[in-house]
């Protein structure tokens, strides 16, 4: 009885560890995929900076009006630039802060016993020993390091699918309602698929070489993982309030020299402070927004980690109650990849109600 009730335990744990890296690799296939469909749309032109030539590589289906299409694509160009090179020059500044608050990190939680080397009795986990200060600091500061990275390459990933796909679902909506739909939501899918399926991978593959380490030190394991969390959550501020104060001074500007001084309509692309409104919503709702869901979930995924490794499921070292939250969110992958073919594959919008 007690063989079998082990043999149950092991083959839990094995489907454990497929499961969730198997999950992150088949939401970022999928979320692969869903590009490829958007990129199908075909509004091309050289990304040199040089708007005067961009034009539609082929003409679509239903597109009677060429010249939309050239300005679609020009619009298009100058938003990706101007947001690609915001955010490029934002990221210049954030490697400075990841490398401060890094060193601070490591500082702080090193010197808590004084920098040492020698393994300490447990906290929570009675007679047995933990790692020693010094590792539990270096490994929290990789861990930092490695939620900022995810954190964000998670926001500019959106923001290139964004600026990417806008003028291909405007050039869809002149076909109807349902083809505009289905490419704004595909590259919507894009960005929550990536976002998702990179968090849980680098989160699962964190642990797995962290645990090399610590063996059955869960304690320190998955408090120096904590780490990843907040990570995530400080790139995710500088991404929402750069990109929203950006996008506020844009849109002022365009309303005075536009419609005041002007007299030329809202978001009429002849309003250069149009563009750059358009460049602050993509910085700063998309890509800002893409660090933030990817701050809460791995703040949430970390703090679940840790409460579960000091309680009797961490004691005992139950591997699969322990990756819970993990499993939630690899379940969770393969659900919304079922919605998300439901939404633009099995039942397509045909008109709006």
């Amino acid at each position: 009885m007690v063989e079998s009730h082990l043999e149950m335990g092991m083959l839990s744990e094995g489907l454990t560890q497929v499961l969730i890296p198997a999950a992150a690799l088949v939401g970022i296939a999928f979320a692969l995929l869903q590009w490829y469909l958007v990129s199908k749309v075909k509004v091309s032109g050289d990304s040199s900076g040089d708007y005067s030539d961009k034009l539609i590589e082929e003409e679509e289906e239903g597109t009677d009006n060429v010249e939309v299409s050239i300005k679609c694509a020009e619009i298009q160009n100058a938003i990706s630039v101007g947001a690609t090179s915001f955010l490029l020059t934002q990221y210049k500044y954030l490697i400075v802060f990841m490398g401060v608050f890094a060193a601070i990190i490591f500082v702080f939680l090193g010197s808590v016993k004084g920098f040492s080397t020698k393994s300490e009795p447990c906290t929570y986990s009675k007679g047995n020993l933990c790692k020693p200060a010094l590792a539990n600091a270096a490994f929290t500061t990789l861990a930092f390091l490695l939620g900022a990275t995810t954190s964000v390459l998670s926001g500019f990933l959106g923001m290139k699918i964004a600026t990417y796909a806008n003028a291909r679902t405007t050039l869809e909506a002149r076909k109807g309602v349902g083809k505009a739909f289905i490419t704004a939501f595909r590259s919507g899918a894009v960005m929550g698929f990536l976002l998702a399926a990179n968090g849980l991978l680098v989160l699962y593959i964190s642990i797995i070489l962290f645990k090399t380490y610590y063996g059955d030190d869960w304690e320190g394991l998955y408090e120096s993982i904590t780490g990843y969390g907040l990570g995530g959550s400080s790139m995710a501020l500088f991404g929402r309030v750069g990109g929203g104060i950006y996008t506020k001074a844009a849109d002022v500007g365009a309303d005075l020299v536009g419609k005041v001084e002007r007299n030329i309509p809202e978001d009429d692309p002849r309003n250069p402070a149009v563009i750059a409104d358009n460049v602050g919503d993509n910085v700063g709702d998309i890509a800002g927004m893409g660090s933030d869901l990817f701050g809460s979930y791995a703040e949430a995924s970390c703090a679940a980690l840790f409460v579960a490794s000091i309680s009797s499921i961490g004691i005992n070292h139950d591997y699969t109650a322990m990756s819970y939250p993990l499993i939630i969110s690899s379940v969770g992958i393969v659900v919304c990849l079922i919605t998300t073919l439901l939404a633009t594959d099995l039942s397509e919008i045909r008109e709006c109600k």
